[in-house]
């Protein structure tokens, strides 16, 4: 009777399999991905350790603005100095450095948008952006000491923020006009600068509208007419309620002698060019202010003017709407 043959152990089986081409090949397969996995977790250490170290961090105090536009001066740019971001530490090797440092410039009160962030090498970072511009002046009620509330004047962005006076009192002494006066918002404020005044009537955004055209009546007229304030306190007007002006100007018109004071007139400007196409026969901007120009260079032009369209003639079936 034969003798069984004795079944080849564990150990010889491996050592077979090594052996052979394809163990070999499996073994440096093995061998890559046990390397591969320790230089992984060598470097996960290394990167949380370089996270830490303080010498590739960038705080507030590294980030800067960069690329102002000529209007900002050195009081706008000190207030623009990052010491009034919220804390900031982000390693440079962070993947979202970038992003974490665009958050906190978007947060500035004076920042409209953020166009572009670079961090640099080994610890700054710089950031491209739009700044507000002040449009116009709102009076607000703010809390004084004594639990008394006193008026206090801010500026009026042109994406309807509010914003503090003092950073731009070096861009407003250089206008040649005031910014006129906007009344007749009756939201609430906002509570804090670079915060939009929401509001779901449309004055605070027809009211930045008239602002921006309050600065070419003044262009259009080469600094003869200024506008010195704005009310939209009826807009929007229902349909039977559209004989007065959404929108009324008071303009500040040359005097009628030579060497004598400014005389004021109040204009039923109607709606602005953002909301005009919303009513019917309302005309555009060119046509108001040639009108506007006529009746100011014409014999005794009156203290009230309505610009908002061409009074029918007798007898035309043309209505006002």
């Amino acid at each position: 009777m034969a003798r069984r043959k004795t079944p080849p152990s564990r150990r010889e089986r491996l050592q077979s399999l090594f052996g052979s081409p394809l163990g070999r090949v499996l073994t440096r397969l093995t061998v890559g991905a046990l390397v591969f996995l320790l230089a992984g977790m060598v470097m996960r250490q290394a990167r949380a350790y370089t996270y830490k170290l303080e010498d590739f961090r960038v705080h507030k105090e590294q980030v800067a603005f960069v690329e102002l536009p000529a209007w900002a001066d050195t009081h706008l740019q000190s207030a623009l100095h990052p010491r009034v971001f919220p804390s900031l530490s982000v390693s440079i090797y962070d993947p979202d450095a970038e992003d974490i440092v665009r958050h906190h410039a978007e947060r500035h009160p004076l920042v409209g948008a953020v166009s572009d962030v670079r961090v640099l090498y080994p610890n700054r970072a710089t950031v491209n952006a739009r700044l507000r511009l002040p449009v116009a002046q709102v009076a607000v009620w703010v809390d004084a000491a004594g639990r008394k509330q006193v008026r206090r004047w801010r500026l009026l962005s042109d994406d309807g923020c509010l914003l503090p006076r003092s950073p731009y009192k070096g861009y407003l002494a250089r206008l040649p006009y005031r910014l006129p006066v906007v009344s007749g918002i009756t939201e609430p404020r906002p509570h804090d600068p670079g915060e939009v005044w929401e509001d779901g009537s449309g004055r605070v955004a027809e009211g930045v509208a008239a602002a921006s055209l309050a600065k070419r009546i003044y262009s259009d007229s080469r600094g003869r007419l200024a506008v010195i304030r704005v009310d939209v306190s009826r807009f929007p007007a229902a349909l039977e309620d559209r004989a007065g002006g959404e929108v009324r100007l008071v303009l500040s018109c040359p005097p009628a002698s030579p060497g004598g004071a400014r005389i004021e007139r109040t204009i039923e400007w109607g709606r602005t060019e953002r909301a005009r196409a919303q009513v019917r026969y309302e005309d555009d901007y060119t046509t108001k202010f040639a009108r506007l120009k006529s009746i100011l260079t014409g014999p005794n032009p009156p203290g009230f003017i309505d610009v908002r369209y061409e009074i029918p003639a007798a007898g035309s079936t043309r209505t006002r709407r």
